[in-house]
């Protein structure tokens, strides 16, 4: 990865002392906004009501007016997947890599739909709040030019996720390795799609079943999908060779758990082939520990591990059962959570192990040399997708369970989570994975994850440290991504450009319902 002459400099500042303001348990006020904004190199925002909603409105009024496909003979309403916050239009630093995801998968030169998601419903919910319509217009927009460039003819599936986006300049789908969709880690917010073509959406999840779904019977699927194919019939070959990570296998079920809450005339076979692959993940089980595996297919590291992606997947299966109305969903992943609280704690750091052995429960050993595993530690401000550890995801997951069961299982879950955040402060990063110095801040999602789950934990668990805790963090996100002078957020530190994968969108829920106290309509989208 390439850095600037903005973020070496960043890399050479010492790190604020957090440790020091967070020490025994105490909150002190906030650190000065002028000494953050000077570390940051960006002017301050004065404070006031509804401050977070008008700066994601400056936001949206720049980016819109300026980062939208321009480029090529086929311009249309299509989002850029990397916008030059100061010049408009596409960032024309191209890098083939990314600190926050690996291979191409930030689309350089391209729009990303897949990951501009909870940037749509941010901007769906601006309307909402301002009662100006042109910010859901331009979500319409956006999806309406991605249905006529970016579905299969074959399926019907979007052309979308980790190997799949649109080429702005050259006006056409590239491909990243083989042309498949892949089902993971979004929760999908199907109403916006619904809203714009009810048919194409529902083709397209009906896909999911039957393109995603290696076996009928036993629920067996992979992360992948072709979309090559009018009818996908899978072979053992295609069993041996698939990738059913639990993060997957929730977003197949609870994409089908969504299309049958419409009522579709196959309601019944859509929620019969969710709880197929729900199952087929709680079975992949340590019977010692009741640890479950991030995937049972591979005999690699994630085929040994049990990580916090069971939370994600544990937190779709929740809203599977609530879509379907069949409680069996809500108890599935439970016996695995509930496992990876109980041994992935380490009381001696404060702080949950990145992943733990499926088989004695014990810490699984780090491995630098393996990109995507986790570190020792869940760490909530690493960037890099995929690493099978998602820390704030499982702490929400503990808030859901928490209020559907009242088990002080899930309440001590997560004010341990609220511990480790704060063992881990300052938010920091890695210049590489693995090596190079550290750079101060953190990524748009990790920042936002990190304000939502304390602000909502806040409130439920009646902790008002949480959620100055979480306005703390909102404020230093605030310094370190938000340009006062262009009137719009960089969604990494040391670059002022906005990247669809850094997830600006999750920031901006997040500053909002810290701000307002409410999550609006998420259109299916969850933490």
């Amino acid at each position: 990865m390439n850095v600037s002459s903005q973020q070496r400099a960043t890399c050479r500042r010492p790190a604020m002392p957090w440790t020091r303001i967070l020490g025994c348990g105490a909150l002190a006020a906030a650190i000065p906004a002028a000494v953050l904004a000077a570390e940051a190199g960006s002017v301050a925002v004065p404070r006031g009501e509804g401050r977070y909603q008008q700066m994601v409105q400056r936001h949206f009024d720049r980016v819109l007016a300026t980062g939208l496909d321009r480029y090529g003979k086929d311009k249309n309403s299509l989002w850029l997947a990397s916008i030059d916050l100061a010049n408009g239009g596409q960032n024309e630093k191209v890098d083939n890599a990314s600190r926050r995801v690996y291979r191409r998968i930030h689309a350089p030169r391209g729009s990303n739909l897949y990951w501009d998601l909870p940037t749509l419903v941010a901007a769906y919910q601006l309307s909402e709040k301002t009662g100006d319509p042109k910010y859901a217009a331009a979500c319409d927009a956006y999806i309406n030019d991605f249905f006529v460039r970016c579905v299969s003819q074959e399926n019907g599936l979007f052309l979308w996720g980790n190997h799949l986006w649109y080429h702005v300049f050259d006006d056409r789908m590239e491909k990243i390795g083989h042309p498949a969709h892949e089902a993971r880690p979004l929760p999908i917010n199907w109403e916006a799609f619904w809203r714009n073509s009810p048919e194409g959406t529902a083709r397209c999840i009906r896909a999911f079943g039957t393109h995603h779904v290696t076996d009928q019977t036993t629920g067996s699927f992979d992360r992948h999908a072709k979309t090559t194919v009018a009818v996908y019939q899978p072979t053992e070959k295609d069993v041996a060779a698939s990738y059913p990570f639990l993060e997957a296998g929730g977003v197949i079920a609870e994409s089908l758990c969504w299309l049958a809450a419409k009522d579709a005339d196959d309601k019944d076979a859509l929620i019969e082939t969710a709880l197929k692959v729900a199952r087929y993940s709680a079975a992949q089980r340590g019977e010692a520990t009741g640890l479950i595996r991030n995937q049972p297919v591979q005999r690699r590291w994630d085929y040994k591990s049990a990580s916090s992606e069971v939370g994600l997947w544990g937190a779709m299966l929740l809203r599977c059962g609530e879509l379907s109305g069949n409680a069996e969903f809500a108890e599935i992943p439970q016996p695995g959570m509930l496992a990876y609280l109980r041994y992935g704690w380490d009381a001696e750091a404060g702080k949950y192990f990145g992943s733990v052995n499926v088989e004695d429960g014990q810490p699984s050993k780090p491995n630098t040399s393996e990109p995507f595993a986790p570190t020792r530690h869940s760490d909530i401000w690493e960037p890099l997708f995929p690493t099978h550890d998602y820390p704030m995801e499982m702490a929400e997951a503990c808030l859901d369970f928490y209020e559907k069961t009242g088990r002080g299982e899930y309440r001590a879950g997560a004010e341990r989570w609220v511990e480790h955040i704060r063992n881990s402060l300052p938010a920091q990063y890695q210049q590489e994975r693995h090596s190079g110095p550290m750079i101060d801040g953190a990524f748009a999602s990790s920042y936002g994850r990190a304000i939502h789950f304390l602000s909502r934990a806040g409130r439920m668990l009646n902790q008002p440290d949480y959620r100055q805790l979480a306005e703390q963090i909102a404020e230093e996100a605030v310094e370190r991504l938000y340009i006062s002078d262009v009137g719009a957020f960089r969604s990494h530190p040391g670059e002022d450009v906005a990247d669809a994968v850094d997830g600006l969108g999750v920031l901006f829920l997040a500053l909002m319902e810290l701000e307002s106290g409410d999550d609006g309509e998420l259109q299916g989208f969850h933490f």
